[in-house]
């Protein structure tokens, strides 16, 4: 095994709370994939793609969003706020992905 440079690995975990909301249902199952279904393979890919930009790789990534119970109207405005303020980020991010220019020599 040859040692190409002086550095160390580092591996961990990222950890991220999540929250959303979703109708009410009496089929638990129905609300579960509701929370779930905004976590398309797309939407890892993307996260994925960002975090090795920044040289890190993923190893697996996943979500599990389990019910707490009904959501109080603060709740609601909350996620919605953050919902519109993230929206107005992300736009930020790809106008900025969408502006490099990228140079092979």
């Amino acid at each position: 095994m040859f040692l190409l440079s002086s550095k160390n690995l580092y591996r961990g975990k990222l950890v991220v709370d999540l929250v959303t909301a979703v109708e009410t249902n009496d089929v638990e199952k129905v609300m579960t994939d509701q929370a779930h279904e905004g976590f398309a393979t797309e939407l890892f890919d993307e996260i994925m793609a960002l975090l090795g930009a920044k040289g890190y790789i993923t190893q697996s990534i996943g979500a599990t969003l389990e019910n707490k119970g009904v959501a109080y109207d603060v709740e609601l405005e909350v996620i919605e706020k953050n919902r519109l303020e993230c929206i107005r980020r992300a736009e930020s991010v790809y106008n900025k992905a969408n502006r490099i220019t990228i140079k092979f020599d």
